[in-house]
């Protein structure tokens, strides 16, 4: 065999050695194992030969220093062989050391969990935290011992986190990262941006670009990141709006058609879709029963000159009043 050849069958029997070291093999492992060793008699070897050396490591001696001459002497295939102990020992102790560090970051608590389009769903976790998903929203969970994480994967969530100074909490949402201790703040992704508003701590807001600065918010700052266009608005808002969704009223201020279109589509089951790039960018103030998003639609004529058409599939297209 090559040497290359052999370093593969080294790395794969430190592997098998190192899992069958951390726990009992199930059923379908241990015939996998098994197929392993039967497939060639260098892997039966490779195997044997990582059980010996992890017998005997403590029975090992230290070699007393040679002189130059004794090491001149050693011969080639001697040195071939201490350089296969060697990278067998290695093997071992890196086949060891992943599974270890496997097990370490592996979370102690995980969950995935959605709302649907009718109902907002609130959530305890076990340290004390809660998580209250908007309609259609979905998150991902995951507790490990030194941090807390969550996935925003989709839509808006409110966040009530429990003080924890040794495990920081954190929250991706697309690019963007978002990072607390013990805070009460509301997080909303959209298809091409991320928003962030407090209502009691400090949040720090990572956009995640490198033309794009990080952001530390307090009680009643909102950021939100665009980043179709690269930028990031911040403004000021009062308490009573951060999160208000969670009483089914949603209640906003100053707020671009665009972002708007998206949180009724998703308050619909349906899309809204503005086709004038001229109404994009115009906001808006008011209230919108989530439960009812098209009580809003009905209205947006009288707010903005813009025109409704409800086309077959049941989406909403908005254009310029002519």
């Amino acid at each position: 065999m090559t040497d290359l050849c052999t370093a593969q069958i080294d790395e794969q029997a430190a592997v098998w050695f190192s899992r069958r070291q951390a726990r009992a093999l199930s059923a379908a492992e241990q015939a996998e194992f098994s197929r392993w060793l039967a497939a060639s008699p260098e892997h039966a070897q490779a195997y044997a030969d990582i059980q010996l050396l992890w017998d005997d490591c403590d029975l090992l001696e230290r070699p007393a220093l040679a002189s130059p001459a004794t090491v001149r002497s050693i011969t080639t295939s001697r040195r071939r062989r201490l350089r296969s102990v060697t990278a067998l020992a290695a093997a071992v102790l890196l086949g060891v050391g992943l599974l270890l560090l496997q097990q370490w970051q592996a979370p102690v608590m995980q969950l995935t969990a959605s709302a649907g389009l009718d109902d907002i769903r609130h959530i305890l976790l076990e340290d004390g935290s809660e998580l209250t998903l908007n309609l259609g929203s979905t998150a991902e969970v995951r507790y490990y011992d030194d941090r807390r994480e969550v996935t925003l994967v989709a839509g808006e969530a409110f966040f009530a986190v429990a003080k924890d100074a040794e495990r920081p909490f954190r929250i991706s949402a697309g690019d963007g990262q978002v990072e607390v201790v013990g805070t009460r703040f509301n997080v909303r992704r959209s298809d091409t941006g991320l928003a962030v508003a407090v209502e009691q701590g400090r949040v720090k807001v990572e956009p995640g670009r490198p033309e794009l600065a990080a952001q530390e918010l307090t009680p009643g700052q909102r950021i939100e990141i665009d980043y179709a266009t690269a930028t990031a608005r911040s403004t000021r808002l009062p308490l009573a709006e951060v999160g208000s969704w969670r009483s089914g009223l949603l209640v906003f201020h100053d707020r671009p058609l665009a972002e708007l279109a998206q949180e009724l589509a998703r308050y619909r089951g349906q899309a809204v879709r503005v086709t004038d790039p001229e109404l994009l960018t115009r906001r808006l103030s008011g209230t919108l029963d989530i439960h009812h998003p098209d009580r809003f639609l009905r209205a947006l004529p009288q707010l903005l000159p813009v025109e409704l058409t409800e086309l077959a599939d049941g989406s909403i297209q908005l254009t310029g009043r002519k």
